[in-house]
């Protein structure tokens, strides 16, 4: 078999990619085989591929291991959901080894310039995109002064690291919380200032923040396939209560796709935008890898992970991946739900 791609260690997109390629590749009766790699003992995504491997835990080992694999299967397309940095340092070398390499962006200061959020509002304001307002915090006094006299006038603020994924350490702040609030209700991501004031000042370090106005929403993420900075194909999720609706079109749509063809994206990345207070969406952030809900856009008809492996793997052109995706859209209403699967005690599809 010739079509071979190899999804090494991810997020937690990495299940549904496989499910997704595997399921296109079913669907038009190609033949794709699977490879999938890990870290840990992630069995329950490994175990779904049709080969699976353990990565090594030292980076060190991690470019003999890639080309032992390579050479030894015969591998054409190699995805790195993470370690971006690392891989993107290593483009050079890894692509002598006779393999394609995806990491979402075509060089290491677009990953860079992606994981600083306060640089990225920075640069899209720079290309005339809206973009949600981001001061830089490096120290407990300079957010102290912020929140005595904020910078937006008619919105509540709010702050998340710098860095970061997963939405960790995002806090809305609001004065009328009570003390027990963040306790409580820690879902719902409120706290009063004062009291993240003091334990700001009482950190052993302070973890440079992104100081924001609170946007009412609804909120956007964009699920894109790129080329290059081209998007070849791209589904929305509006979120609203609990529910998402998959559209393919829109302001929110339009914006997230400028954006990412702005970042040069390449491969699977993820757009977040959120709607202002008179409704318009402006961007918070993009990834530059699938989001943990790509899995979720199958339901429109399009499957962005088969279409993204039968790219890579030259099984599609440009053009017919653009047709395809405008062709199989269908607009969904999807509820994400708490599911349990069996974990497989043992890989049976192991290779090394």
């Amino acid at each position: 078999m010739n079509n071979k791609i190899w999804l090494m260690e991810s997020f937690s997109s990495q299940k549904d990619l496989i499910l997704g390629i595997n399921a296109f590749a079913n669907f038009h009766k190609k033949s794709v085989a699977i490879y999938a790699s890990h870290r840990n003992e992630r069995n329950e995504i490994l175990s779904i591929a049709d080969y699976s491997l353990i990565e090594p835990v030292d980076a060190d080992a991690r470019l003999s291991f890639i080309q032992n694999t390579v050479a030894r299967h015969g591998i054409n397309v190699i995805h790195a959901g993470r370690n971006t940095l690392w891989f993107e340092a290593h483009r050079a070398i890894i692509e002598t080894f006779g393999v394609s390499l995806v990491t979402g962006a075509t060089s290491a200061d677009w990953l860079t310039l992606a994981d600083d959020k306060a640089s990225f509002a920075q640069f899209m304001q720079q290309q005339g995109l809206p973009v949600v307002s981001s001061w830089r915090i490096n120290s407990a006094d300079e957010l102290q002064a912020y929140v005595a006299h904020p910078p937006f006038s008619d919105s509540p603020l709010c702050v998340k690291p710098i860095k970061g994924i997963y939405g960790m350490g995002f806090w809305r702040f609001d004065g009328s919380a009570s003390l027990m609030e963040v306790f409580t209700h820690p879902e719902k991501r409120i706290v009063h200032p004062k009291q993240y004031l003091a334990a700001a000042a009482s950190a052993e370090a302070f973890t440079p923040l992104v100081l924001m106005p609170w946007l009412p929403g609804p909120e956007y993420s964009v699920d894109i396939l790129a080329d290059k900075g081209e998007v070849l194909a791209a589904i929305g999720r509006r979120k609203e209560e609990g529910v998402q609706y998959l559209e393919n079109a829109g302001e929110a749509f339009d914006l997230a796709c400028a954006c990412a063809k702005a970042m040069n994206a390449d491969g699977l990345v993820n757009v977040q935008t959120r709607n202002d207070s008179s409704g318009k969406p402006v961007l918070l952030e993009i990834n530059m890898r699938p989001s943990g809900g790509i899995g979720y856009t199958r339901h429109s008809g399009v499957n962005l992970a088969g279409l993204f492996a039968f790219y890579q793997l030259g099984m599609l052109s440009r053009r017919e991946v653009i047709d395809s995706a405008a062709a199989a859209f269908s607009p969904a209403v999807v509820r994400p739900v708490t599911d349990v699967i069996a974990y497989p005690a043992t890989l049976t599809n192991r290779l090394n």
